[in-house]
């Protein structure tokens, strides 16, 4: 009896161990890598740097998906392990850092991705793209602008909500998603006269850098000249005198 008992037994270990999961020669691994593209699109082919600090490669979230768009892995890059064995097939790799909807000063998005095929019992390098996904603006007044306007202030706006504010000599850049912005402005001349106004950005991308130059038309004495995106806008203040 205690001989059948023990032969019994290992017909089961036996039938265990034959079920158990072993890696599969169709499974291959996959190493991970970015290549950082920082240059911004302006007129002087700026960094991202110019405007804040870069991130650490470390830092970004890595999403691996299938051909069904189905999540396989997702976490910091750091932490993903060479060794996984991945089953064969098609995949997509999405790198990101930050997010689209946070933005302000010092608030930069990099997004990247790229497709890539495992092969069984290979291990691939998979080198993916990351560059900046929302938009850099800054402002900047010139010297006949700053000696009409003894306070001055700029706000980036969508709908109701202040994304960042300009206070007078800020120097600093606004990281912004690249959609329905306006720019508005209050002003105080040295009589303590006070106007505002608001005005739409249009044309806005990712991955470029923009400049609000504010100006002033010394002759006509009540408007603000305002050079975005290669354009001129002429703002009417009203009742206010300049000069």
């Amino acid at each position: 009896m205690k001989t059948s008992v023990k032969l019994i037994c290992m017909a089961v270990l036996a039938i265990a161990v034959s079920c158990a999961k072993t890696p599969s020669a169709s499974d291959g691994k996959v190493s991970f890598r970015l290549s950082e593209d920082y240059t911004l699109v302006d007129v002087t082919k700026s960094n991202v740097s110019d405007y804040t600090a870069l991130p650490d490669a470390s830092a970004f979230t890595l999403i691996i998906r299938d051909a069904e768009s189905v999540e396989f892995w997702k976490g910091n890059i750091s932490d993903w392990d060479a060794e996984t064995r991945i089953p064969a097939g098609a995949y997509t790799a999405t790198a990101t850092f930050g997010s689209l909807e946070d933005e302000g000063f010092d608030k930069p998005y990099f997004e990247g991705e790229q497709t890539f095929t495992v092969a069984g019992d290979q291990t691939s390098e998979v080198t993916v793209p990351v560059a900046l996904g929302n938009t850099v603006i800054r402002v900047e007044c010139t010297e006949a602008f700053r000696n009409y306007f003894k306070e001055y202030a700029f706000s980036l706006v969508r709908g109701n909500v202040e994304l960042a504010k300009f206070n007078k000599g800020e120097d600093k850049a606004a990281f912004v998603d690249a959609y329905n912005l306006s720019i508005n402005g209050t002003f105080t001349n040295e009589v303590g006269q006070a106007s505002k106004i608001s005005q739409e950005l249009t044309g806005l991308a990712p991955t470029k850098a923009y400049t609000c130059l504010f100006d002033v038309d010394v002759v006509g004495g009540k408007t603000i000249i305002l050079h975005f995106n290669d354009t001129v806008e002429t703002i009417d203040l009203g009742d206010i005198e300049l000069n």
